[in-house]
């Protein structure tokens, strides 16, 4: 039990750095956790990216379970623009209570696709609860669709997860998403909203942000 604890504790220690991790750093990471998810990924139907309104990429969320549970993670998101080019990136938290019967502290890398517009736009409301407002699935993938995942294609919300080795469909439903106001304003400054960040053509770029654009455009059909 001691050694648990101290699991436990490390890992809360290792989030509590990453959150005060640099907007660039972050980028840089959710870039890295693409990379790494499509070279360990089965073969993700191309529908999903084909429909994809919008990409939220979240690189090392902490999945804690201690009685009462939780996941919590900062992530990056792009929205698919009227022209079928992506937007430039705005930064999200996302977060989730439930209950685990083990102490336990595991880090996943997650990919959150958006296929409708209508749910774009209620995650750009602000404040985001997947399976209320808006519905989501475990994303199918390869020689997981059959099996447990959506294979009509029907959820606004598809989610996939890269835990250990292996990039499957994974149930977020309960999370909550709403915007980090303060990692956009580090990243653009000037009080920038993420409807300005999404609208915009003429923002000021950075290695991070293009290094971003470049794996997203990976996800392709």
């Amino acid at each position: 039990m001691i050694e648990r604890i101290k699991k436990l504790l490390i890992g809360v220690i290792f989030f509590s750095s990453l959150a005060y991790a640099g907007a660039e750093e972050k980028l840089l990471d959710a870039s890295n956790a693409i990379k790494s998810m499509l070279r360990d990924s089965q073969a993700i139907p191309s529908s999903v990216f084909t429909k994809a309104q919008a990409i939220a990429v979240f690189p090392g969320t902490l999945e804690i379970s201690m009685l009462l549970g939780g996941k919590t993670g900062n992530g990056v998101v792009v929205v698919r623009k009227v022209d079928g080019s992506w937007s430039y990136p705005f930064f999200v938290n996302l977060g989730g209570a439930g209950f685990g019967l083990q102490l336990g502290v595991e880090k996943k890398d997650i990919l959150m696709v958006f296929s409708t517009k209508d749910s774009v736009k209620k995650m750009m409301d602000n404040k985001m609860t997947l399976g209320v407002d808006a519905s989501v699935a475990a994303g199918p993938a390869g020689a997981s669709v059959g099996k447990g995942t959506e294979t009509n294609f029907q959820a606004e919300v598809f989610t996939y997860t890269k835990t250990e080795g292996l990039f499957i469909g994974f149930s977020l439903d309960g999370s909550v998403l709403n915007h980090d106001y303060d990692q956009n304003i580090e990243l653009y400054g000037n009080n920038i909203m993420p409807d300005q960040i999404v609208e915009s053509d003429s923002l000021l770029s950075s290695y991070g942000i293009e290094e971003f654009l470049k794996a997203i455009a990976m996800l392709k059909p």
